[in-house]
């Protein structure tokens, strides 16, 4: 008898985490479930936003116009989820745009409405993205990081790192695997490298000059603004870390090795779309100084062409 009802309390267990593993799984899908009422208004929003704040005029007018054309035609009509909705639209927008920057994200689970990503990857979490400052045989500098880390922090950390190497020979500037970021940590690690008040590029929006960025007095060994640089790069390779190769490049301080990067020039900010989704809206656009111009949709074109992971030996050969 007590085996019995051993064997009914079990199979009672069982139903019971049956029915709730359900029970999660409808919460979750009610959760990410998307309505067609809720997903044409996202979309036009998402026009409206795109219309009045891309920082291309013309190709703002030009996605606005596919995106509801699209939308019209039932193109999206078989998103039914949030996710789904943020993945292809957000492809939709950055195909059409032919820019990598614009696009959607969720609501951050403390729906902080801001453009800085939070990242997961540790390369770009610990130690402010500061992976290796170390001397290599040769009296090679060789400084790796991986982001351009929004945190203050992250300039006390750069000083530390590029003092401690002011006594090399030459520096290796390590970005294969460095992403965006901070425009002022870019322009903080280059004021290590030129004088003061050097011109390193200015910012326009829709139809005019925001501002203009120079560098400026930093903690740093004076030997710095002469050693020779050469800086790493990969098809990874976007956004703010762009930003401070192709400065660099131009200002002649530094030799580029390895492969093209990716080509996303436009300082990004956000735009709340609703209550679970933030589109990610090009706002500028800079202008250097030197070539009138700037990388977007071409790259930053290394002056020695080599595969990202051959990179290293040969710079550290020539």
């Amino acid at each position: 008898m007590r085996t019995t009802q051993s064997i009914i309390s079990m199979i009672l267990c069982i139903v019971c985490l049956i029915i709730a593993s359900f029970g999660h799984a409808e919460t979750a899908f009610s959760a990410d479930k998307l309505v067609s009422e809720e997903r044409s208004a996202a979309i036009e929003k998402i026009a409206d936003l795109i219309a009045e704040g891309y920082v291309l005029p013309k190709v703002g007018e030009h996605v606005t116009y596919a995106l509801l054309d699209a939308q019209k035609q039932g193109q999206f009509s078989h998103i039914n989820s949030k996710k789904l909705f943020i993945e292809k639209v957000g492809e939709f927008l950055r195909i059409k745009s032919k820019d990598g920057h614009l696009g959607l994200t969720p609501m951050r689970s403390d729906k902080k409405v801001t453009h800085i990503l939070q990242e997961h990857d540790e390369k770009r979490i610990n130690n402010f993205a500061f992976e290796q400052a170390t001397i290599l045989p040769g009296n090679i500098g060789y400084l790796k990081f991986n982001k351009f880390h929004p945190d203050e922090q992250a300039k006390q950390v750069a000083n530390y790192a590029l003092n401690f190497l002011s006594s090399t020979s030459r520096l290796i500037i390590d970005l294969r695997e460095c992403t965006g970021g901070s425009m002022e940590l870019v322009a903080h690690i280059i004021s290590h490298f030129v004088k003061d008040k050097t011109h390193l590029w200015d910012l326009y929006d829709r139809d005019k000059l925001v501002y203009r960025v120079d560098s400026y007095m930093v903690t740093a060994e004076p030997r710095l603004q002469d050693i020779p640089i050469t800086i790493l790069t990969s098809e990874k390779v976007i956004s703010a870390a762009e930003f401070f190769t192709y400065t660099l490049k131009y200002l002649n301080r530094a030799r580029i090795v390895g492969v093209k990067t990716q080509g996303l020039a436009h300082a990004t900010g956000v735009r709340q779309v609703n209550d679970w989704l933030v589109l990610r809206l090009p706002l500028m656009r800079p202008v250097n100084p030197v070539t009138k111009t700037n990388w977007e949709q071409v790259g930053v074109k290394p002056d020695i062409v080599i595969g990202k992971d051959q990179a290293l030996v040969w710079a550290l050969a020539n």
